[in-house]
């Protein structure tokens, strides 16, 4: 089939289907490409969380390999955070399993953490196990406080300049995130706090420019600088007193590995 011909059938498919418009929208090459016309000259800069020292020693727990989740370096990244920072009040937008708030919980004083009520999954057709899997590692944590509603409407007021970390994990789309990193701006206790947000990274190396356009549409030029990927990870954050980085380079060779051992816990 020549070029011209799979065009022709394209354009037939997307006119049967016009939601398949979205997945052409929404191709990495096609946002790579928005990103670098929006943002020309910019480059992505990637620090890296196991220099610090107080990476030398790390216990995650729970984690629970399931879909959905994080990779073990981004719990590793908000607790290394927490501590090195000496985070007092952490706020989250999606809780999912509440295992990213667990990780912190033990070195903060106290956390938020944001979520689509239970009715509202069920409006939207999700299975009850579904439901139940959300706060299943956190429900229990005294220090967490768990709050129900959609970022877009959430009354934010009582949370306005009191956060020290605000872990934005949420809708992935664009808009959703450019509008969650609005609101986390607001919510910021002084400009000394920390930005995080997971899925900016489609794995641990390659970028996620649906998530970054968001990010770098939202945030002030001025802060652009102190923007990192995250090297081993899934994140971005934004660290005011700034880090140790260097551009991204694909497909470089290995300089880091780890060791894991696994520990069952009984639930």
């Amino acid at each position: 089939m020549n070029k011209v011909s799979k065009l022709l059938k394209a354009i037939r498919l997307i006119l049967q289907r016009p939601a398949l418009l979205n997945l052409v929208l929404k191709d990495e090459a096609v946002l790579k490409a928005n990103f670098q016309k929006e943002f020309p000259g910019l480059q992505l800069q990637e620090m890296d969380m196991f220099l610090w020292p107080e990476a030398a020693a790390l216990r995650i727990t729970p984690y629970a390999f399931l879909s959905g989740s994080s990779m073990v370096t981004d719990f590793a990244l908000l607790q290394l955070l927490c501590r090195r920072y000496k985070v007092a009040t952490y706020l989250e937008i999606g809780t999912w399993r509440g295992e990213s708030v667990a990780n912190v919980a033990p070195f903060v004083s106290e956390a938020f953490t944001l979520n689509l009520p239970d009715e509202t999954l069920r409006q939207m057709g999700q299975n009850e196990a579904y439901i139940q899997s959300h706060r299943f590692f956190s429900s229990q944590l005294k220090n967490v406080t768990h709050l129900f509603g959609d970022s877009a409407t959430f009354d934010w007021t009582p949370y306005q300049q009191k956060c020290d970390l605000i872990f934005i994990d949420g809708d992935h789309s664009t808009e959703a995130v450019q509008r969650d990193t609005q609101t986390a701006l607001q919510l910021r206790k002084s400009e000394n706090s920390i930005l995080v947000w997971h899925d900016a990274k489609a794995d641990g190396e390659y970028p996620r420019y649906e998530v970054l356009l968001g990010i770098y549409r939202a945030l002030p030029q001025e802060l652009h600088s102190k923007l990192y990927l995250v090297k081993h990870a899934l994140c971005a954050v934004y660290l005011p007193d700034g880090a140790e980085a260097s551009h991204i380079a694909l497909n470089a060779l290995p300089t880091r590995a780890f060791e894991i051992e696994l520990k069952n816990i009984n639930l």
